[in-house]
């Protein structure tokens, strides 16, 4: 059995690396930098020591790239400024950073800024922002399951910048988001002809690729079970199963991956109970890969507690299969 860790740039996790429980380190992208990427994807090589360093790339993943509130007289105006262009008939609902923050969108402006009207002392719209809590901030994931929704493009100039600078160190391994079709999978390969590449199936778009054209692939490429967006974007929340295990079936090699030990993320409360069964349910399905989501991974503390909490349930399935 093998564990991923999600790794954000300049984060000091070399120890943690070690851990014989760990494969390999998954590099976040989202975050603004203002640094050079060669010497970024450097340092997390070197803290990575002898593990695989996985760069994840973007892609078709819709992200908030900039915030803004607008106070009018009778309501606010929230701004939110994606990572692509889109195509969407309004008003229709998005659902943010995981379904954590719903709102209905009003307009589409310049073509990638989601107006939402709402007001607080009426109960509608999106909560304000508060310098205490972390609140909508970029970075964040935005759901929207309207069938009108056309999100244009694939790889992202950040994608693309992130790609010449691991080519230039001899990094090869990619984890692709929101994969849908064989030309997903091209763009990367015309850029980096040595491309490792994990598809992450994160809709039915993804599933139904998975079902008709990834046999192609088979061998070559990887599959993951993204689960963070893929519960969100299906129609019912218990095909998130059979969402699973037909990745699986496709791909013996497939990864485990997102809302793991999410309760983690609050160090002064123990793990929930569903979470060491929803880890060992996969282990049961079959799976042998598993991977850490950006949240559990915000700290070093509650990496440590994941990755225990990993050993040991791994260790309760080997005892009692």
């Amino acid at each position: 059995m093998g564990l991923i860790l999600t790794v954000p740039p300049l984060a000091k996790f070399g120890e943690i690396a070690k851990h014989k429980a760990v494969e390999a380190v998954r590099v976040n992208t989202t975050h603004k930098l203002d640094l050079n990427l060669e010497d970024v994807l450097s340092q997390i090589r070197q803290e990575a020591g002898a593990k695989e360093v996985w760069v994840d790339l973007k892609c078709r993943q819709l992200r908030i790239t900039d915030y803004v509130v607008k106070f009018k007289p009778d309501c606010e105006e929230h701004y939110i400024e994606l990572s692509h262009n889109i195509k969407l008939e309004t008003p229709t609902e998005a659902w943010i950073d995981n379904g954590n923050y719903r709102c209905m969108v009003s307009e589409v402006k310049n073509g990638n800024v989601l107006v939402i009207r709402g007001s607080v002392e009426k109960g509608t719209g999106l909560p304000l922002p508060n310098p205490q809590q972390v609140g909508i901030r970029p970075g964040m994931s935005v759901n929207i399951l309207d069938p009108s929704l056309k999100i244009e493009g694939y790889l992202t100039p950040k994608d693309k910048e992130y790609i010449a600078a691991a080519k230039k160190l001899g990094i090869h391994n990619y984890m692709l988001s929101f994969v849908e079709q064989e030309s997903d999978l091209e763009e990367l390969l015309s850029l980096d002809d040595k491309a490792r590449i994990v598809a992450k199936i994160e809709s039915q778009e993804g599933l139904d690729f998975v079902k008709t054209a990834y046999g192609k692939y088979r061998g070559a490429v990887h599959l993951m079970a993204a689960r963070g967006d893929l519960y969100l974007q299906l129609a019912r929340p218990d095909l998130i199963i059979d969402a699973c295990g037909d990745i699986l079936i496709a791909d013996p090699e497939a990864i485990f991956a997102s809302r793991m030990y999410e309760s983690l993320q609050h160090m002064d409360k123990a793990p929930v109970c569903s979470e060491l069964f929803d880890v060992y349910a996969a282990l049961a399905m079959g799976y042998k890969r598993f991977m850490i989501g950006d949240e559990v991974s915000r700290s070093a503390a509650s990496t440590v507690a994941a990755i225990k909490l990993f050993e040991m349930t791994t260790q309760k399935y080997e005892a009692l299969k």
